[in-house]
């Protein structure tokens, strides 16, 4: 009876474990997100016509993190600038680790509006 007990609590103690790796990921992701939406909010504020969005969104939208001089992939997860409008910004970021664990990051004007979060797969960073 002590050997089942023992070999419960192992498994218990794994599933707690991988289940706290998976939250740290996600608290990782979360936080380069709004990362990306501070620098893309800083860069819309900018006039210049070279390093800056001429307050719009809109040259963000190809190649946007290069733009912010932000590395597309971290030790955590690769990100991207899914959309980019002239007041709307929309980042997503998806686990190197675990493939199914992503957020995105909806941002408008100079506010982020909302953060959705997915353990299931839900949100895919196209190549």
């Amino acid at each position: 009876m002590g050997i089942v007990i023992a070999a419960l609590a192992v498994i218990t103690g794994i599933v707690a474990f991988q289940e706290k790796m998976k939250q740290s990921e996600m608290n990782h992701i979360i936080d380069r997100n709004l990362h990306i939406a501070s620098s893309a909010a800083f860069w819309k504020t900018k006039r210049d016509p070279f390093a800056g969005g001429n307050a719009s969104y809109e040259g963000l939208g190809e190649n946007g993190l290069a733009r912010l001089n932000l590395e597309p992939e971290t030790h955590h997860a690769i990100y991207e600038i899914t959309d980019a409008t002239r007041t709307r910004v929309i980042i997503t970021g998806v686990s190197t680790r675990f493939p199914d664990i992503g957020a995105r990051t909806y941002v408008t004007q100079y506010s982020v509006d909302s953060t959705e979060v997915s353990f299931i797969g839900e949100f895919e960073i196209e190549d």
